[in-house]
């Protein structure tokens, strides 16, 4: 299993997650829904330089706009980023093609009866992987909600992805090995 920390906003957090021994640490950039974890692109840029070797970088972004999402990426320098927003496959499409196959990109999903696999299957040639997470619709917010996802959508959306997916959304030490099955 593989782990990512999201929501590193200070050195102190850093610390914190490093202590954990994570292999990526997430980097909110680009707020478009409501979130408390976002940070400025020179607070991401300093934390970035602070990682030690093996943990990764990754910005997370709910900007949508290619031109948006590679300003952020130039300025930072990530090897991965975790498409949070509205992107469209077209829109992934492009960051692709600008981004070669050196930089890693990753699509968040929310997972219901009605948009699963089949729904984001036009995701698979220009993603690397997928990231399930939770969504909660009363206050707009996407990811970091503490809600579960319904293990029995993301399993079945794993079987069918071709590619690797990460759960994330209302996991904890308890119950964090019942996910990964």
């Amino acid at each position: 299993m593989k782990t990512e920390l999201c929501g590193i906003r200070s050195e102190a957090d850093l610390r914190t997650a490093l202590d954990a021994d994570p292999d990526a640490i997430g980097l909110l950039v680009g707020r478009r829904h409501a979130s408390n974890d976002f940070i400025s692109v020179e607070t991401a840029r300093a934390l970035c330089a602070l990682l030690p070797p093996f943990v990764q970088p990754v910005l997370i972004t709910h900007l949508s706009a290619p031109d948006e999402i590679l300003n952020v990426f130039r300025a930072i320098g990530p090897m991965t980023i975790q498409l949070h927003g509205e992107t469209t496959p077209e829109q992934a499409a492009l960051l692709r093609r600008e981004l070669a196959p050196s930089v890693k990109l990753m699509k968040s999903v929310w997972l219901s009866e009605t948009n699963g696999y089949a729904q984001l299957s036009a995701y698979l040639p220009h993603v690397d992987a997928f990231f399930i997470d939770s969504r909660n619709p009363e206050t707009d917010q996407v990811g970091g909600t503490g809600l579960l996802n319904d293990w029995n959508l993301a399993a079945r959306f794993v079987r069918e992805s071709p590619i690797p997916v990460m759960l994330a959304g209302g996991l904890t030490p308890e119950n964090g090995a019942g996910a990964s099955k």
